[in-house]
């Protein structure tokens, strides 16, 4: 038997269900979200097949562009087809549009690789003699940075938490610590130095304004910075002893 009251008693009940369905909606899409992956930034993202072609482009253009560059650009602008931290600019702007870590190393890699190809090519084709120990030895420092500065452009633009401003660091850092060891303490070429300096401070100012990073990057550089110097001296100590 039931009671006039009972059927009032379930509608609430079903209301009541009814209402906190949405809410428990949300808290499965949100332990979803944490199991499945990291949250989507907004914005374009290459898929991994345009990406490696975006590297491709890249690289080419850089490497063409290097080559052709060199004989016409005299200090301080010279320096910019001549050193390492222009070259490996292009692996962070390629991994900026990498949806996965991993995929941004790829990119990266590949961007080092065929700019040092595409560079060796041109010379080749311009009747301009390219040494094999130098291709190699740049060839290993792309391996190394190549994946590295991938890595720092997806960083700049995904990270949050403590790694947030680590991207940035580490491309400001390339061009400050060849700044001070390679260009200013070694070659002496200090409009080259001041170049290279206000290029990475102007990086921090402007790239640092996406998210707030520029006190993380800030941070980040009490650890990239003396990086980036020990880095500059283990290259021009092995250069200096090979070639």
């Amino acid at each position: 038997m039931t009671t006039p009251d009972e059927p009032t008693l379930t509608a609430a009940s079903e209301d009541t269900l009814g209402a906190s369905r949405p809410i428990q909606a949300l808290l499965a899409r949100r332990v979803i979200g944490l199991r499945l992956g990291p949250r989507q930034e907004p914005g374009w993202h290459a898929g991994f097949g345009t990406l490696l072609a975006l590297a491709v482009l890249v690289g080419v253009v850089v490497g063409v562009a290097t080559d052709l560059l060199q004989a016409h650009l005299n200090a301080p602008w010279l320096g910019l087809v001549n050193a390492a931290s222009p070259w490996l600019a292009p692996a962070f702007a390629v991994g900026v549009a990498a949806r996965r870590y991993w995929h941004a190393a790829v990119a990266g890699l590949l961007t080092c690789v065929v700019e040092l190809l595409a560079y060796d090519m041109t010379a080749h084709l311009r009747g301009v003699a390219v040494s094999s120990g130098i291709t190699a030895f740049w060839a290993l420092c792309g391996v190394i940075g190549g994946p590295t500065f991938g890595v720092a452009g997806r960083l700049w633009r995904a990270a949050r938490g403590p790694l947030r401003g680590l991207g940035l660091a580490l491309l400001a850092s390339a061009f400050l610590g060849e700044a001070a060891i390679a260009y200013a303490l070694f070659l002496h070429y200090y409009s080259s130095a001041a170049l290279f300096a206000a290029i990475g401070l102007a990086l921090i100012a402007t790239l640092g304004a996406r998210g707030r990073q520029h006190v993380r990057t800030g941070v980040w550089l009490l650890v990239t910075l003396p990086a980036a110097v020990v880095g500059e001296l283990l290259l021009h100590l092995v250069y200096s002893q090979t070639f």
